[in-house]
């Protein structure tokens, strides 16, 4: 029997959005290695990457975030303000 090698997907596994309960763990480790695919009717919807793999291919800080993120982020912002103009203040 002649058998195809095993070769690697070019691209990971997709999820699909209806069944997020059950591989949202898998979805977050595939996505910390890549672009992920996330699928919501059969089609691609979605593309899943943590936010450290989104600042390394687009560098932009002005860049959108999700409504749900935002107060968080805001704060963070706010916070790295801070720190700066206090760290400016023990300069002078």
């Amino acid at each position: 029997m002649n058998r195809r090698p095993q070769l690697p997907p070019i691209q990971g596994r997709r999820f699909d959005i209806e069944t997020l309960q059950d591989t949202a763990f898998s979805l977050a480790a595939q996505a910390t290695k890549g672009p992920t695919w996330l699928r919501h009717g059969g089609k691609i919807a979605y593309v899943v990457l943590t936010e450290e793999l989104l600042d390394t291919l687009w560098p932009n800080p002005q860049k959108a975030w999700s409504v749900d993120e935002m107060p968080h982020r805001y704060d963070e912002l706010l916070l790295r303000g801070l720190t700066a103009a206090l760290s400016d203040e023990k300069d002078e």
